[in-house]
């Protein structure tokens, strides 16, 4: 091949114009290592004039820790001469003028020419890349969710100290290996086609959509996880970059109320057949022995009589009110647009008011999207109560509704007697009433509103203070559709 002066004299100049244009360095060597030709690019990389590398040691431009093994690698490739890059799966650099450094990217071709062969490197700068890999480096390593990089083989080519945390490794242990030593053993043969039918496919997707998937701890304990993968392209080819959440503590409150739910279940099918039933009985009863004593019963005997018919009303509405409690814990899904003002001046009007009583309404939301019969339930619950339990004089209940956040706010807001402190924690339990009169309620009522608001994914409070007079109930209801509650 011609030299550098040997290009510009005997070839035309629009060649040499040709190759200065290219944007990459291009560096002719011959087999010892002697440059005869660099391109402008390449000047501008390494900071040299031409004339200062011509016949120069190509070592000369590499970094003092490269140069003793380079001679070596350099006869390799004279004997066996292939297009290919150079030092595939490391990181190389080159040498400037002033000894700074760059990480740099080398694609060799064998050339012969004139009788002679040469050796073509075409150079890139790389350091942008680099950044931006070593930035991408410090995302996932901040990450709280564990993350691998994986090639087509499944062999872990990155690896974040959330993942290590979760399956109790160290990098050096699985940098290298192959992430079936995550899998619990069972599905270690399986994983493998899996594996090649998402590098034929390779799409964004959770995996294993529907089954339970487990990971193997290095102890040996299995985890509960949930896994995204997305593909990633790369120099080395196509990669999967898998995320991996710990959903140990979701499992375990799944099961929980899973089981709760069964319990309750359970509960409501033996009060709804095996209570109501005898309670019919006993009924019929009592009142087949009014029949029969007639006009003649001793007034004790007729006033004992109808306290137990007053009771058995009370057990009926109180299994009554128990199966409204169960099935309270199931979310409606008939979501559509509710008029605010409409819903809660129709609940007013349900109910008889005391001409004593003064109802205020503030409503500053005109629409919500809710379900609207579990969020009237809980507002009627909630003004009945204010209504039952007000005594005083000039007794006042005001009804607001405002937007907070992705939430509506609703108060029920009275001027009554107040909670006592000491009985505040317990207003939405379950039979918890402030009087024990046989015509007071089974004590449901909050608990079931309390139970219908968190169902439907909002909040429920009470404010009651010595300093002031009166309750106030604050609801927070979700005011727009949701996708765990509306799908």
């Amino acid at each position: 091949m011609p030299s550098q002066e040997e290009l510009g004299s005997s070839h035309p100049s629009y060649i040499r114009e040709l190759l200065d244009a290219v944007p990459a360095g291009i560096i002719v060597t011959h087999q010892d290592g002697r440059i005869s030709y660099l391109n402008a690019e390449a000047e501008r990389l390494f900071g040299y004039p031409r004339d200062e590398l011509i016949n120069q040691s190509i070592d000369r431009l590499l970094p003092d820790r490269f140069s003793n093994q380079h001679t070596q690698l350099r006869k390799s490739y004279s004997d066996q001469p292939s297009t290919r890059y150079m030092g595939a799966g490391r990181d190389l650099y080159g040498k400037c003028k002033d000894n700074s450094e760059f990480p740099l990217e080398i694609g060799l071709r064998s050339l012969t020419a004139d009788g002679e062969q040469f050796i073509v490197a075409t150079i890139v700068n790389i350091t942008r890349r680099k950044q931006l890999e070593e930035r991408l480096a410090k995302v996932i390593d901040a990450s709280p969710y564990g993350q691998l990089l994986v090639d087509e083989r499944g062999i872990i080519q990155l690896i974040n100290p959330s993942l290590l945390r979760l399956f109790g490794y160290n990098k050096d242990e699985l940098l290298g290996k192959s992430m079936d030593i995550l899998l619990p053993e069972r599905y270690r043969d399986g994983h493998e086609k899996l594996r090649e039918g998402y590098v034929k496919k390779p799409s964004l997707r959770p995996m294993g959509l529907g089954r339970d998937l487990t990971g193997r701890h290095k102890s040996g304990t299995e985890i509960p996880i949930e896994i995204g993968l997305s593909p990633v392209e790369s120099d080395a080819g196509n990669l999967t970059l898998a995320v991996v959440t710990d959903i140990s503590e979701r499992k375990r409150l799944e099961l929980n109320l899973k089981q709760a739910n069964a319990h309750l279940e359970e509960f409501t099918y033996v009060a709804s057949h095996d209570l109501k039933s005898p309670l019919r009985g006993i009924s019929d009863l009592v009142e087949w022995i009014h029949e029969d004593l007639g006009n003649t019963a001793p007034e004790p005997v007729t006033k004992n009589i109808e306290r137990i018919k007053v009771r058995i009303g009370r057990m009926e509405r109180l299994i009554d009110d128990l199966l409204l409690y169960a099935r309270a814990g199931k979310r409606a899904k008939e979501s559509a647009a509710v008029d605010v003002p409409a819903l809660i001046s129709g609940m007013i009007e349900m109910h008889p008011i005391p001409a004593t009583f003064q109802i205020l309404q503030d409503i500053r939301i005109n629409e919500i999207y809710a379900a609207k019969i579990p969020l009237e339930t809980v507002l009627r619950n909630l003004f009945s109560n204010a209504l039952k339990h007000h005594s005083g004089t000039n007794p006042t209940i005001t009804i607001s509704a405002e937007a907070s956040g992705s939430y509506c706010l609703f108060k029920v807001i009275d001027n009554g007697p107040g909670i006592p402190k000491a009985a505040q924690e317990r207003v939405f339990r379950l039979f918890q009433t402030l009087s024990n009169n046989e015509t007071s309620g089974s004590g449901i009522g909050l608990a079931l509103a309390k139970r219908l608001t968190e169902s439907h994914g909002g909040q429920i409070e009470l404010i009651s203070t010595s300093e002031n007079r009166g309750c106030s109930f604050h609801v927070w209801w979700p005011r727009f559709a949701r996708k765990d509650i509306d799908e």
